[in-house]
């Protein structure tokens, strides 16, 4: 595969990641009472802020992480617990972070801290995120023989 193939689908991952990442974020917001937001349209450009946010956290976390971490599979990725405790403390920061600042900026926005919605931006979106993170570059590095 060449350099350029190779940073497509790179790209293509990420951009496959943001998607993912708002589409699950726009859901679960619009689905419950835990984020208000006056129109649909703000809704949809909040998500997309939080997901953007969201994958930049991944990437970090991927700089924070061990090796066997990285290289492992799924099953053994969730079973190395000071790793994976690692990733999320990563990821949730810029969950939480995003999800204070589109509280903040957007027009419209009221968050309301109940605790089903500190476990869904603390823990579960996080995890989510992770989850989908390490099979996407699984799926890649299969592609590309490594």
């Amino acid at each position: 595969m060449s350099h350029g193939d190779v940073m497509k689908e790179r790209f293509y991952n990420w951009a496959t990641m943001w998607l993912t990442l708002s589409v699950l974020f726009f859901l679960v917001e619009y689905g419950t009472n835990w984020l208000e937001v006056v129109t649909l349209g703000g809704l949809v450009a909040g998500a997309f802020i939080e997901g953007f946010i969201v994958n930049m956290g991944l990437g970090l976390m991927w700089l924070i992480v061990s090796k066997p971490f990285k290289q492992g599979e799924l099953a053994e990725a969730l079973h190395m617990y000071t790793d994976l405790a690692k990733a999320i403390v990563v990821v949730a920061a810029f969950v939480w972070e995003g999800a204070i600042t589109l509280a903040k900026l957007m027009p419209g926005y009221t968050m309301h801290t109940t605790l089903p919605h500190l476990v869904f931006l603390l823990l579960l979106y996080p995890l989510v995120g992770i989850v989908l993170e390490i099979l996407i570059r699984k799926r890649s590095n299969a592609g590309n023989g490594n």
